[in-house]
Formats: C-alpha cells, structure tokens, sequence
C-alpha cells in the first residue's frame, strides 16, 4: 500500500556497526521492550544492560550481542513508526542480520522466532573464526574494481581478503582474515582513499571464510517454520528480491553468510519497482546516508526515538 501521501514506501533495516552503549535508550519505555528484552537476554546468557553498566567495552562487540540488541532497537523502533504513522508499507530490505529484521517486519517470522534463529545464525558464524580472527575495513573514495583487483592480487599471494560490501559508490568495506586485511589497510595507505576505518565486528561476514556457516545455516533453516512475508523483501545477496518459496528462499539465507552484501543494487531494485521513500528503522543513520549518494531525488530519512 502507499503511504498516506501516496508515494510509495520502503522500510530499511540496520545491520552491525551503528551499535553504541545508548542504542537501547530510546526504546526501554515501550510497552513491548521488556518481554523482548528477556527473549534477548536469555538467549545471550547474561543482560546486556548488566554488561553495559560495568563497562565491559567490548561487550557490544560481541556477533551474537551486537546483532541481538540490533533487531531488539529496531523491532521496537518499527512498532513506534507504525503507531506514529499509521504507514502501511510497500517494501522492505535489511542490511545484513538486518534482512532477518525485514523478514520479521514482514510477518515472516515472530520476534521469539527471530531471535532464536539470529542466536543461531551467530553462533554459526562465531564458530568459524574460533581459531583465527577475521577484520573488516571500511573504505571510502576508491572505486570498487580497485578494492577488486587489490584483493585479487592479495588472494593471489595467499592472503584471504574480499570485497564484501557494497554500500554506494565511493563506499565499500573489505572482509577476511586479520593478516589479509593488515596488509591491505597498508597497500591501501598508498592509493590514499578518503576514509579507512577498521568496523567494530569479530569476524570477516559475508565472505567464503564463512562456507561452514553457510552449510550448517541451511541445515538449521530445512527446521524452520517460515510464514509467506507480506511485502516483497529485497535480497541482499542477488540485489534482486528475495525468493517466495522455499526452498529458493533457505538457499538465498544461507548464502547471506558467505556472500557479499549488494547494497547499492538492492537500492536500485526498490526505486526501479516504484520506492519514493526511504525510512531506516532503527539506532543509527547508516543506511540514511548510502541512500542521499545512491539517489538524491527521492526522500531518505531515519527514524529513531532518541
């Protein structure tokens, strides 16, 4: 359905790496936030908010911690927008754990459901760099067939480095194990990029480092009761959409893990179906700003309430 002012409306969703100690400020009054932090709570084994007043720094940092507390802000954080608004919605797309949080605006999935299969998501990803670290770098002001090549000529040497995100033009990050990247950060010095910045995670996601996540995530989902999504969801893998039937839609999931995110294509699908507006749902403007350098035409805006 449109919007009230008739322009057709998409829902993002954050995915990792917007997080912050206050990200769950402005949502612990809601009505719902308890029941749903419990649910967080006791699938992570200890309260984040415990964890947060110690001053346990790199708590937040944890896969499991920072992708839970993502879809907690943000499933809250869509029900303020609906009881704001009154919007109904055309589409939605996630950013990396944040296509699960998609799914659930959707009706795909139930909040209890979500965060049962996003704790298992994580642990499958955790456990493939139990034994050798993984980094990611932010990159900004090269174009992409560069990082490419870099990462090519890497691999070629034996350092697994890929590109694996791609956010906007101008605007990627590069994933893969902690020496590959090192030695990327170093040769990228050298094409003096605008910005470079190491992003706050535990692992390389959304490249093959992950295939074992990729298998054991497949697996899990054959398990899974999944109801048709009530809007069509952008696939992050593809930057088409995401499959209707299963098992084409376990198949794109799984890939997720060990898959680059297209971002900027799955941007593109929406504004070529029809998208005008663009709301971010959650803590954080990330996804606000690939948007104004992918199409300024149409409205990007977040919201959030601080």
């Amino acid at each position: 359905m449109p919007t009230a002012d008739g322009e057709p409306l998409a829902l993002l969703f954050p995915g990792q790496g917007a997080h912050d100690v206050k990200m769950l400020d402005g949502v612990r009054d809601h009505p719902a936030f308890a029941g749903r932090y419990a649910l967080v709570a006791d699938a992570l084994g200890s309260s984040p908010f415990d964890a947060i007043a110690s001053g346990n720094a790199a708590y937040l940092n944890q896969n499991r911690v920072t992708a839970l507390l993502t879809l907690l802000v943000s499933s809250i954080s869509l029900d303020l927008f609906r009881e704001k608004t009154g919007h109904r919605v055309d589409f939605a797309s996630g950013y990396s754990v944040g296509q699960w949080t998609a799914l659930y605006a959707a009706s795909a999935v139930s909040f209890e459901q979500l965060v049962a299969i996003v704790a298992q998501r994580s642990a499958l990803m955790d456990a493939c760099f139990a034994d050798a670290p993984g980094a990611m770098l932010a990159v900004i002001g090269l174009k992409a067939e560069v990082l490419e090549n870099l990462c090519d000529g890497l691999r070629a040497k034996s350092q697994r480095v890929w590109v694996s995100n791609y956010n906007c033009v101008g605007q990627y990050t590069l994933a893969g194990a902690e020496e590959a990247v090192a030695h990327a950060e170093a040769a990228l010095a050298e094409l003096k990029p605008k910005k470079m910045a190491r992003v706050p995670v535990s692992g390389a996601w959304h490249t093959p480092l992950l295939a074992a996540a990729h298998a054991g995530f497949a697996a899990y989902l054959a398990g899974v009761a999944l109801a048709p999504a009530e809007v069509p969801i952008v696939d992050n893998v593809s930057g088409g959409w995401l499959p209707a039937e299963r098992p084409a839609l376990d198949r794109q999931l799984a890939r997720h893990l060990d898959h680059p995110v297209l971002w900027e294509q799955g941007m593109r699908a929406l504004l070529a179906a029809g998208a005008r507006r663009f709301v971010e749902i959650g803590y954080g403007n990330v996804l606000t700003k690939f948007g104004f350098f992918i199409d300024r035409s149409v409205e990007h805006q977040a919201f959030y309430v601080s």
